[in-house]
């Protein structure tokens, strides 16, 4: 099993698109074996993956492609025992105070910039905020 976590900046608007992605995610990711969550603050994406290990690879490949994005940087990437969200195909996460302080909190200088996240404390970030946040499971 294998996680990773980026970070990417969405070229517009990217409200307009996440309906797209999220219905992309729940039509395609369970049979790929694909897991993870979607944060999504102003033009800025973090997104959590868990699956297979070329299979993840795959996917944020074709990440870096999409025109949607730009920038996909990798916070962090490894092996891991078992996954984090095996029941969640994609969940979505936006932002509102509560959020931002919980993403203060592990970021360093209280900045809310997603590409200074330290790679080993992006996982327990992404976790606080599912156990802190209202998810969204439809498009």
């Amino acid at each position: 099993m294998y996680r990773l976590i980026y970070a990417s900046h969405a070229r517009t608007s990217c409200l307009d698109d996440v309906p797209g992605i999220l219905e992309w995610s729940y039509a395609h990711n369970p049979g790929l074996g694909i897991t993870g969550v979607l944060c999504l603050l102003d033009l800025t994406y973090m997104q959590y993956l868990e699956g297979e290990e070329a299979t993840v690879l795959k996917l944020f490949e074709s990440i870096r492609k999409d025109t949607r994005h730009q920038g996909a940087t990798l916070l962090d990437q490894r092996t891991i025992a078992r996954r984090a969200y095996p029941d969640w195909s994609m969940a979505l996460m936006q932002w509102d105070e509560r959020t931002k302080a919980i993403f203060r909190s592990f970021s360093p200088g209280q900045s809310l910039d997603l590409y200074a996240s330290d790679p080993a404390t992006a996982a327990p970030l992404v976790r606080a905020l599912t156990r802190n946040s209202d998810w969204k499971f439809e498009p």
